[in-house]
């Protein structure tokens, strides 16, 4: 059967539900329900996520970042899961036939910002990932030169793709020590609140989103006293961020409480993103790119490590730069890392922002499809999809996702839940999760590799290995879904099967939009939304999902939602 004949079929029930437009009512005299929730430009997306040093290595030459071999100076070493594998933007660029193969309409790149190559005290590891920043003017040059990256964003405009950047704002590569010594614990503010130069103690909240700041001393105003290796006192760029005095120096933080947003990541130094010189270096930094580059969007790292008047500042400023400059699809959205909705709503609607990385979805996802929740339970985590909705967004906006680098890889998520289940159910759930994903509201991102069956153990270096072939350990003992290939060897192959799934998902999904939308109860609150609504929303969800009861054994994975989608989906 074709694909437009399923999706046809697809179609006619979810018609019955208001899943379609709704019809015109002037001959009617009366009004629908409900009318569409307002919707942004990027509503349809779909994302191919991937960190570029672990792609392809379409230039040796730049392996080293024309740095000594020595892998402790240069931070290159194959053989290294924690150190450069040699990925770069020429890999990219040279792969742009299998990337937009899989339908994907926006690049995802990780940071690719000059890094610091090796910090000793992590590992020691290196800057691969892109997450110690130095330089925030120029490309990495492990991964290449601006000019690279201008040759990328070119080619991928000229097919009609998109790039986004991966972001910080919420520190630097670790360069400022104490001199209390290194990588000290936080202390909190109630036992050494912030002194301005002259000794007065004052509270940053009461100048965060303001123009004024007070003036501080580095040798008095914090609880340690920053100190700068002489050999690093201008090594980042711009200039401003070697202020020492621009950054909470509190200490390393816990990940809760006040220093969740005020102490150090791991010794990476946290930026004063109270003090309106911090929101405007970084408005400048950002907005550069998108003026010299046509950068499309930006994926923001840690935003709930940031205070809420810096979004407030930093976002709708940055958004206005990009439109005054022809992007009128300008699209950011942030990480905050949590599950709850009532919470990461919170940066849509109070801080004004436009989006965030759908943390609910992916764990709903997971429960579902791996893990076999009931349909009930999917039915209400749709159900609270209003939590976002307000004047200038909403869910439709929020980028879905079922694994990335830092939690692992959504085929890994399948094997640990299932242990023992075997290669075709670990497929059919794996599949399963990506058409819920696609079948749902939302712009859903493929974590590069995912599309070749790709596992691991867990999350962070061993959700990250190379689609080329690799010399890392620990890669060459995964095993990959769907085929007998090792990471011993390239894998590009378009014949995969979940490659080709996600490929027929986008197909039909670009060619019916409605199975990616709804109309009924759009616009109400929680709390407002009718009886009717509520249950035609879990109708929804019970439909997308097509019914699918958990099974105690688990060996009926995706019955009716399999029937009826992917295995008529994956014949051409």
């Amino acid at each position: 059967m074709s694909l437009r004949r399923i999706a046809a079929a697809l179609l006619a029930p979810l018609l019955l539900v208001g899943l379609a437009a709704p019809p015109a009512v002037a001959d009617r005299g009366h009004r629908p329900e409900a009318l569409h929730s307002v919707r942004g430009p990027v509503t349809d997306e779909n994302f191919y996520f991937v960190m570029a040093d672990r792609f392809d290595n379409g230039d040796p030459g730049n392996d080293l970042g024309g740095l000594p071999a020595d892998p402790l100076v240069s931070g290159f070493d194959p053989t290294k899961k924690g150190f450069y594998n040699g990925g770069d933007l020429q890999g990219l660029r040279d792969r742009l036939d299998y990337i937009q193969g899989l339908g994907t309409t926006s690049i995802w790149l990780t940071p690719s910002f000059k890094n610091k190559a090796v910090q000793p005290e992590d590992g020691p590891s290196a800057g691969y990932h892109g997450y110690w920043i130095t330089d925030f003017t120029q490309i990495d040059p492990h991964l290449g030169s601006n000019a690279d990256l201008q040759a990328l964003v070119d080619d991928a405009h000229g097919r009609g793709m998109k790039v986004y950047f991966d972001i910080i704002t919420n520190h630097t590569a670790d360069v400022i020590g104490y001199s209390e010594g290194a990588r000290k614990p936080f202390t909190s503010k109630d036992v050494a609140p912030y002194t301005d130069a002259a000794g007065e103690v004052f509270d940053d909240r009461d100048y965060a989103g303001g123009d004024s700041f007070p003036a501080l001393d580095p040798a008095t105003s914090f609880p340690y006293t920053p100190v700068l290796d002489p050999a690093e006192q201008n090594l980042k760029v711009p200039a401003w961020l070697n202020d020492p005095t621009l950054y909470h120096n509190r200490g390393d933080t816990t990940f809760v409480g006040e220093d969740s947003q005020y102490g150090d990541f791991f010794g990476l130094d946290d930026l004063f993103t109270e003090n309106p010189v911090v929101v405007d270096g970084m408005a400048d930094i950002y907005e550069k790119w998108i003026a010299d580059f046509g950068i499309d969007g930006f994926r923001i790292d840690t935003m709930k490590h940031v205070d809420d008047e810096f979004w407030k500042e930093f976002g709708p400023r940055v958004l206005k730069f990009a439109r005054e400059h022809g992007k009128r699809e300008f699209f950011m959205f942030g990480e905050v890392f949590d599950t709850t909705k009532s919470y990461t709503s919170h940066f849509t609607t109070t801080d004004r922002m436009q989006s965030v990385l759908d943390f609910p979805f992916q764990q709903a996802a997971r429960q579902f499809a791996s893990g076999g929740a009931p349909t009930d339970q999917l039915g209400q985590f749709f159900t609270d999809d209003d939590w976002y909705t307000d004047g200038d967004s909403n869910v439709y906006q929020l980028p879905t996702f079922l694994g990335n680098h830092d939690m692992g890889r959504f085929g890994g998520f399948v094997v640990a839940d299932n242990p023992g289940a075997g290669d075709n159910e670990w497929v059919a759930r794996d599949r399963l999760g990506h058409e819920l994903m696609y079948f749902s509201r939302g712009n859903p991102v493929i974590y590069y590799g995912d599309e070749q069956g790709f596992t691991g153990p867990g999350g962070d270096q061993d959700a990250r290995q190379t689609l080329f072939a690799s010399q890392v350990p620990e890669y060459l003992d995964d095993d990959l879904l769907g085929t007998s290939a090792t990471h011993a060897q390239d894998n590009f192959t378009a014949d995969h099967p979940l490659y080709r799934s996600i490929r027929d998902l986008a197909q039909v999904t670009r060619v019916h939009p409605a199975l990616r939308r709804r109309t009924l109860a759009e616009n109400r609150s929680p709390r407002s939304r009718s009886g009717k609504a509520r249950r035609s929303t879990r109708l929804t969800a019970r439909l997308v999902t097509g019914r699918v009861s958990p099974t105690r054994s688990g060996r009926r994975t995706c019955v009716n939602f399999r029937a009826r989608t992917a295995r008529a989906l994956s014949t051409p």
